[in-house]
């Protein structure tokens, strides 16, 4: 099977950097009230968006183009509810 790339140009997927949620886990025991007391880790991801929906943020970290289009690698894919912010590198502009 042939591998798909993606179409036209790296700047048809704009360089944005992705404030999101992440879980934390511990593996120590703790009283209940010190389990309560922890958060999520806050995180920031940077890469070219690929994809922007309620259900999923998918970013690439690397990539290499030819003749054929451009194939991506270091692909982060974050559910859409655990992202925070989604911001243009470039433009300064907020996307979400």
């Amino acid at each position: 099977m042939a591998k798909k790339k993606l179409k036209g140009t790296i700047d048809d997927y704009p360089l944005v950097k992705v404030t999101c949620l992440d879980w934390v886990s511990h593996s120590e025991w703790m009283s209940i009230p010190k389990a309560r007391r922890l958060e999520p880790s806050k995180c920031i991801a940077v890469g070219h968006l690929i994809t922007e929906n309620r259900s999923k943020v998918q970013i690439f970290g690397s990539y290499s183009k030819d003749e054929d289009g451009i194939e991506v690698g270091t692909i982060e894919t974050i559910p859409g509810s655990w992202v925070l912010e989604i911001k243009n590198v470039i433009t300064g502009k907020i996307i979400k």
